[in-house]
C-alpha cells in the first residue's frame, strides 16, 4: 500500500494536535477550566424557553462541523451541552430522573436536536459531494495516488448500485466522516437527492445517541459523578476523533482500483 508523504505528514499531524489537546486537559489546569467553562457558557445559551434557538444551534453547527473537508470538526459536545440544558431544565420541573423520562414533551425536545442536527449533518456533506464533484477531472488527469485511490473507493461503492443508499446510511449512522462516501459519490457523479434522504435517516441514529448521553450519565452507564460529565465526553470525543482519523488514512492510502482489478480477474476466471 503505497502511500504519499504528505497524506502521511497530515495525519501524523493530527494525531499529534489530538494527543497533545488531551494531555493539556489534564496537565494544564487553565487549559482544562478554559474548556470546562465553555461547555458551560453553550449549555446556558440554551437554558430556559430558548428551546428554537437550541434548534437553531444545533442546526448551524451540524451543518458546519459536517462541512468542513477532509477533518472533522467534533460536533458532539455541542449536542451534549444542549440536551444536558433540555434535561436539567425538566429535571428542576420534577426532581429525579425517571420521572423526567416519562414526560412526553421532554422526548419531543430531544428527538426535534436529533432530527434537526441530523438535517444540518447531512446538508452540511453536500460540501464533500461537490469537492468530489469538481475533483472528477483532477483525478483521472492525475499523478496523485490519493485522488485515484478516493476516486476507486467511489467506484467500489458503485459496484452495486442497489446498494449505494445502504453504504450511505450506514456511513451516516456511525461517527465516521461521511467525507470519505460523499467525495467519492460526487466523483462518480451519483445524483445528489439521491444522498440526501439515507444520510439524513442515518445521522438521526448518531444525533440520538449523542442527545442522550445525559441521560446515560445519570444512568451510570458512561459516569456515576456529575463533576466528571466534563472529563468523560472530552475523552470520547478524542477517542472516536482518533478513529476516524484512522479510518481516513486508511481509505484515502488503499490502492481501491488495484483491488477491484483483482476482482473482476476473479470473475472472468
Amino acid at each position: 500500500m503505497a502511500v504519499e508523504k504528505k497524506l502521511t505528514f497530515a495525519f501524523i499531524t493530527f494525531y499529534l494536535a489530538v494527543i497533545i489537546y488531551l494531555l493539556m486537559f489534564f496537565f494544564i489546569p487553565s487549559f482544562r477550566s478554559l474548556i470546562v467553562q465553555s461547555r458551560q457558557n453553550l449549555t446556558n445559551i440554551t437554558q430556559g424557553s430558548n428551546y428554537l434557538w437550541a434548534l437553531l444551534i444545533a442546526l448551524i453547527i451540524c451543518f458546519l462541523g459536517d462541512a468542513s473537508i477532509g477533518f472533522p470538526v467534533p460536533y458532539p459536545f455541542v449536542l451534549f451541552a444542549i440536551s444536558s440544558s433540555i434535561f436539567e431544565r425538566y429535571n428542576d420541573l420534577f426532581g429525579n430522573l425517571q420521572t423526567v423520562l416519562q414526560q412526553a414533551p421532554y422526548w419531543i425536545e430531544i428527538m426535534g436536536i436529533a432530527a434537526v442536527s441530523a438535517l444540518g449533518c447531512a446538508l452540511g456533506e453536500l460540501a464533500g459531494y461537490l469537492l468530489g464533484f469538481s475533483a472528477k477531472k483532477l483525478a483521472n488527469g492525475s499523478n496523485s495516488e490519493l485522488l485515484r485511490n478516493v476516486d476507486g473507493f467511489g467506484k467500489l461503492i458503485l459496484d452495486n448500485k442497489k446498494r449505494t443508499p445502504i453504504y450511505i446510511f450506514l456511513f451516516a449512522m456511525t461517527p465516521l466522516p461521511d467525507d470519505l462516501i460523499f467525495i467519492p459519490l460526487g466523483m462518480i457523479k451519483y445524483p445528489a437527492w439521491k444522498c440526501i434522504l439515507p444520510g439524513w435517516l442515518g445521522k438521526i441514529f448518531i444525533t440520538t445517541f449523542y442527545c442522550l448521553w445525559p441521560i446515560f450519565i445519570q444512568l451510570g452507564i458512561i459516569s456515576t459523578g456529575a463533576a466528571s460529565d466534563d472529563i468523560n465526553s472530552v475523552i470520547t470525543e478524542a477517542i472516536m476523533l482518533l478513529i476516524t482519523i484512522t479510518v481516513m488514512f486508511f481509505i484515502m492510502s488503499f490502492n481501491w482500483n488495484k483491488l477491484l482489478e483483482n476482482r473482476k480477474k476473479n470473475k472472468d476466471e
